[in-house]
């Protein structure tokens, strides 16, 4: 049996476009926490926000920046990104959500990893951002190249 040239350029054609459009999409599913309940066993445990997810898990942690995709949620030093249409409420520590959480800059690397905080440099030629943790005293700098998303005071901004 052969294949015509365009029965298996189309083919590949097909495979690869399914390829670059399932790449492009970011992935903010919520990957679970370390399994770490303490750093010190005989401390209190930390008060932390407290998101109830759809499907009923319960994740604590500190929420330390909102936007219209997701939020996202810092525990021991490990950072997780979730969707917002997966949570089904948040128990905030002090009550009510604190100010601010919507306004800050993020960058969502292609790595899944999320920097948060204020970006104080876009710089064009080469194409990079510097953003300033708003958790850390530091400031890293992002090459566009390596970012998936940018938000810009809660708000998805065009790279």
């Amino acid at each position: 049996m052969s294949l015509s040239r365009a029965t298996v350029f189309a083919a590949v054609l097909t495979v690869l476009v399914a390829f670059v459009t399932s790449a492009q999409a970011q992935d903010y599913s919520f990957k679970a926490f370390s399994d770490v309940t303490s750093v010190c066993p005989q401390c209190e445990p930390p008060a932390s926000d407290v998101l109830t997810l759809r499907d009923g898990r319960e994740v604590r942690g500190t929420v330390v920046a909102i936007n219209p995709a997701f939020y996202t949620v810092s525990r021991y030093g490990e950072v997780r990104t979730i969707p917002r249409n997966d949570v089904q409420s948040v128990k905030w520590e002090k009550g009510s959500q604190p100010a601010g959480l919507d306004a800050l800059d993020q960058i969502v690397l292609k790595n899944g990893h999320v920097l948060t905080g204020n970006i104080v440099v876009t710089n064009e030629k080469p194409a990079y951002y510097q953003i300033k943790s708003s958790t850390l005293e530091y400031t890293y700098t992002v090459f566009v190249t390596q970012a998936a998303k940018v938000f810009k005071k809660g708000q998805e901004a065009s790279k």
